[in-house]
């Protein structure tokens, strides 16, 4: 299931860090793509620091030359496959081929960027053309409390065809 989920820049990473810190608590593993170096280096600093109380055990990863299977999230830099992860957190965009890979992805679409917005309602039409699962997560919407993506695991073997609508919208 591939999440389209609202938000505006500013808030936007730390928002995937409560995202990430959710499937950790939850007991998935994670993987977060980011397209830079910088990026990664930025977000595991934001991993140590975001929540005090909390401590999630992450690595970065820069190819797939040796993938670690032992750390519940790992930021890896670029599109590296690893199929044994029960969440993609995208802090880039990716292709179509790559998302369809995981079982629940998040889709950062950020309001405030006509460009990221854009490149939003392209992969939002490829993914309706293609009849994939996807779901609006409206930016009132957007935090893990209000339990998207479901806990059960519904949606990592649920595809439905068609569009749903999170938030009852």
């Amino acid at each position: 299931m591939l999440y389209f989920v609202e938000t505006r820049s500013a808030e936007q990473r730390m928002l995937l860090c409560q995202w990430v810190e959710h499937f950790y608590e939850s007991g998935r593993t994670a993987q977060v793509l980011v397209d830079s170096t910088l990026a990664a280096q930025h977000l595991d600093q934001m991993l140590w620091t975001f929540s005090q109380p909390s401590f999630i055990p992450h690595r970065i990863l820069s190819s797939a030359d040796a993938i670690p299977v032992d750390e519940p999230v790992i930021i890896s830099i670029g599109e590296v496959v690893m199929p044994e992860r029960e969440a993609l957190v995208c802090d880039a965009l990716a292709g179509l081929e790559f998302l369809g890979r995981y079982g629940v992805v998040l889709h950062f679409v950020i309001q405030d960027e006509p460009e990221g917005l854009q490149a939003s309602r392209l992969l939002w039409q490829q993914v309706r053309d293609l009849g994939l699962g996807a779901q609006h997560v409206p930016y009132a919407f957007n935090h893990p409390r209000f339990g998207w993506p479901p806990r059960d695991g519904a949606a990592a073997s649920h595809r439905p065809h068609g569009i749903q609508r999170a938030g009852g919208q």
